[in-house]
């Protein structure tokens, strides 16, 4: 007997619309912020990376930013996650930068909204951008 292919596992096209699709959304978020933000660390060193991950903190999507921020980032959604459950709605914003929940360091400020479609929470949207100075207790 022949297996057959789950209908929900789409075709080699969609699936490279769909990637594609998704790169240029993560693209799009970037310029975003070189475009928004009035920090030189920013604007013009480009030190922050965005990316996409589902509800369960598996990576969807990245732009070419900076990698060694989003090695963390699945971290950082399940500290999220965790702490909030299912109090999490639509419309919150959720900021992060402790080093011992996927923080990579102090001045790297981590925000993730969660987008939902129907009362479904569907991804989180993240960005993790370098700050100067925030005052910590210590350096680095």
């Amino acid at each position: 007997m022949d297996e057959v292919e789950p209908a929900s596992v789409p075709d080699p096209i969609t699936r490279s619309v769909i990637r594609h699709r998704l790169y240029a959304i993560v693209e799009e978020m970037g310029e975003v912020m070189l475009r928004t933000t009035y920090s030189q660390i920013l604007n013009s060193s480009r030190d922050f990376s965005v990316a996409i991950l589902d509800p369960r903190a598996r990576l969807i999507a990245q732009a070419d930013h900076i990698p060694v921020h989003v090695g963390a980032l699945p971290t950082a959604v399940e500290a999220v996650r965790d702490r909030f459950g299912e109090n999490v709605k639509p419309g919150d914003v959720f900021l992060l930068n402790d080093p011992y929940r996927g923080g990579s360091h102090l001045p790297d400020i981590t925000a993730f909204v969660p987008v939902f479609d129907g009362g479904r929470h569907l991804f989180w949207t993240v960005v993790r951008a370098h700050h100067s100075d925030i005052g910590g207790a210590t350096h680095g």
